[in-house]
Order: C-alpha cells, then structure tokens, then sequence
C-alpha cells in the first residue's frame, strides 16, 4: 500500500511537471476565484464576477499564452523556450501544406512563409466551456452590481473575449472546420454587440455567413448574409451572389432572381454579380435579355457611366455574342478616354478569340481552311494591340500594367520578324516584364 502511494505521488509530481506555470498559475487562479463565486456573500460582489471570468479566460489562455496568428515560428520557438516540441511534420489542410508543431497541450499550424497561420488546443485543463463561462461570469457581474463599480473592468474583458473568439474562428477557418468558424465568428460579433460595447461588427457577421456558406449550411448562410445587407455591409457586391447561391441551394430561384437584382442595381459592374445573375436565368430556362434590359435602363438614367457599357460588354462576352461585347466595351472608352478597363476589355477579347481560333485551327486538316483560321486569328492579335497599348498609358496600376505588358509582348513576338516596329514593341514589352520579376 505503502509503495503504491509513493508511485501515486510521483505519477502526481510527472503530471505537474508537465504543466506549465502558466497552467498551474491559472488553476490555482480558478480555485480562488470559483471559491469565492460559490460563497454566498461574497457572490453579491460584482468583484467576485469579474474575477472568475478573468480566471475562465486565464486558463483558456495558458496553453497559448503570449503567442499569436501571424508571429514566426523563431519568435515563438523563443517564446515557449521551455516547452518540448514532441514532432514536427507537413500536414496539407484543403489543399494548403502547413508545417506543424505538436506540443504537449496543442498544436500549432506555420504557414510556408513561416507565420503562425493557426492552432489547436489538444488538451483542456478544465472540462468546461472557458469563453463561455467567462462571458456568463461577466453578465452575473453585471447583474449583481447596482453602483455599476465594474463596468470599466467588465467592457475590457468583453473587448478581450471578443478578439479570442476571434482567434478561434481565423484558425478554425485555416484548419478548414468552417461550421465551427461560423460559429466563432457569430460569438465575436455577438459580444460586439453586447449592451456594454454597443458595435455592430458587420465585417464579423458577413464572415459567419461565408463560412456556413464554405460549411453547405445555407439556412444559416442566409441568415447572416441577410443581417449583413440589413447593416449596408455587402462585401463590395459578393454578398448578394453568395446570397443567392444559398437561396439557389434551397431551390429558392425566385428569392435568388431578387437578390441579385438588388445587387445589380447597386454594383452594375460587378462580374460576380452579373455571372450569377445570367447563370439564374439560364438555369431557370428565363430570358437572359432581361438582364440587358435592366443594364439599358441603367443607362438611360446614366447616360455619361462608362461601367455600364462595360457591363453590358460582359453580359454579351458571357453570352458568346463577342462582336456585340467588343461594340460595348468600345463605348465605354468612348464616354471615358481613360476607362483602362474598357481597353483592357476589348484588347482581352480579341485576344482570347484568337486563342480559340488556335486551338480550331490545330485540329483542322483542310490546308485551305487552316490557312483562313490562321489569318483571321492574326488579325484578332493585331487588333488587340492597340486597345492593350492605351490600356497600359492609362492605368497607374503596376499590376494591371504587368498583366497587358506580357499580353502585349506575346503578340509582339509572334509579330517580331514583320516589321522593325514590332520587334521594338516586343523588346520595350519584354524589358518591362523582365523589370517587374
């Protein structure tokens, strides 16, 4: 009997090894503070409250104390010196490989730029649910204290809960577990809300409802995706096309047809948008006029609003109509010299119909007919250089400016040996290309 206490007391003394200060430390917090709260005198001090609450979150934090998302792996190899890293290996999560770290108490997910991209807490050190416990213990502190002593305290911890709810939903979302993302996010918005902050976080309530749309959850989806748009938060447009595909997932075509109509009104020019909402009349067997209709009475009422020529120029591109696409996108110069993305538009088709007629002309056998393809994709090139030139002048957009540069240089190229001036537009082209690298 004698010898089994003894192993008993050392199994105990491993097991307390094993924890970190910082765990012992906030166990012991816990005991204090939870004492306290079960006393019934001192549970009428709003003090006793604000106390447990921190204990909750103090032990909810022991694991991952002084870490964050976004520091290097260096710092944080430093920073839990004295914690023994029992593995590390490449895990890939929906298709992004993580280095991971796996500790005693959880494990932590590098990006390949070596950033903390996310972490798993794999062992509790209180069987209960922390976050939630230290928001119930704040709202009892709340309620006990009628001089209203504890609202400073109470409305920092809140903010403070609000940023670890936060936490939890960015590395559920980078581990892939969307339906627990969601939820995170709902909490972190929800405490914003709460009557101490008094914020509407709309960014948050968007995020709960993109990942219950990544999750398949589209009751809830909508849900959250309809409070955003309540809140004038519509994620410059993609709100109401992940709206509507939602609705679409719940065989709602009619809901979906409105929401992206009211999208459209407001964001005209918006691919998204307008891909989805052409996509809901096709599969409805409607009209997809009727989305030209609306993009024509647009701009009767904006007559001088360039981005509306260049949606219509989309609509038609979509539909297979490429002269009449190309027709738009030139009025859409017209109205604006500087429209860059009306030349970009109009170089972009002309270009890619010529890469059609390539790849057409590669399986036909007719000498005669292979030689007319050949010709006409030529002149689809050479007509796209000029739209892509003004399209460079006019932007200040490096990125923009590197994407046509390369467009410009392969045209160019295959043009080098046809004049001097084409072999001076390929070296300009592909000097630029070689500067950006």
């Amino acid at each position: 009997m004698k010898k089994l206490l003894i192993a008993l007391m050392l199994f105990a003394g491993v097991q307390l090894a094993a924890q970190t200060k910082d765990v012992a430390d906030a166990l012991k917090a816990f005991e204090r503070a939870k004492s306290s709260a079960d006393n019934a005198k001192k549970a009428t001090n709003p003090k006793t409250w604000t106390d447990l609450a921190a204990a909750y979150a103090q032990v909810y934090d022991a694991p991952i104390k002084s870490i964050w998302l976004g520091a290097s792996q260096m710092e944080i190899k430093v920073l839990l010196k004295d914690q023994r890293i029992e593995k590390s290996e490449e895990v890939e999560i929906n298709g992004t490989v993580y280095l991971a770290d796996f500790y005693t108490d959880k494990v932590l997910y590098y990006s390949q730029a070596g950033e903390l991209a996310a972490w798993k807490v794999t062992k509790q050190y209180l069987d209960e649910p922390l976050l939630e416990n230290s928001l119930d213990a704040l709202n009892k502190a709340i309620e006990v204290d009628t001089k209203q002593r504890s609202t400073a305290d109470v409305k920092t911890q809140l903010e403070a809960l609000k940023s670890r709810y936060f936490n939890e939903a960015m590395s559920a979302y980078a581990l892939g577990s969307f339906k627990e993302a969601s939820v995170d996010f709902e909490k972190a918005a929800n405490i914003g809300a709460h009557k101490l902050i008094g914020q509407i976080d709309t960014a948050l309530i968007y995020y709960a409802g993109m990942t219950a749309f990544m999750a398949q959850d589209h009751d809830r989806a909508i849900e959250f995706f309809n409070k955003a748009l309540e809140h004038d938060y519509d994620a410059a447009g993609d709100a109401y096309s992940y709206l509507a595909e939602s609705y679409k997932a719940k065989s709602d075509v009619a809901m979906a047809k409105e929401v992206l109509n009211r999208g459209f009104k407001k964001y005209p020019s918006t691919q998204s948008i307008l891909v989805s909402l052409i996509n809901t009349y096709l599969e409805s067997n409607d009209d997809p006029n009727k989305i030209l209709e609306l993009i024509h009475q647009a701009q009767k009422n904006e007559p001088n609003n360039a981005t509306l020529h260049y949606a219509e120029g989309n609509v038609w591109k979509n539909l297979g109509e490429l002269d009449k696409a190309i027709e738009s996108y030139k009025n859409s110069v017209k109205i604006d010299e500087n429209y860059y993305f009306g030349f970009f538009a109009i170089g972009a088709a002309y270009y890619d119909n010529a890469v059609e007629l390539q790849a057409k002309a590669a399986d036909e056998m007719d000498d005669a007919k292979y030689e007319a393809m050949v010709k006409e994709l030529e002149a689809n090139l050479e007509a796209a250089i000029e739209p892509f030139e003004k399209c460079f002048a006019a932007s200040q957009d490096e990125e923009i400016k590197t994407v046509v540069a390369e467009y410009l240089k392969n045209i160019y190229f295959r043009f080098r040996e046809k004049s001097a001036e084409y072999m001076a537009g390929y070296e300009k082209y592909n000097a630029y290309g070689a500067k950006t690298e």
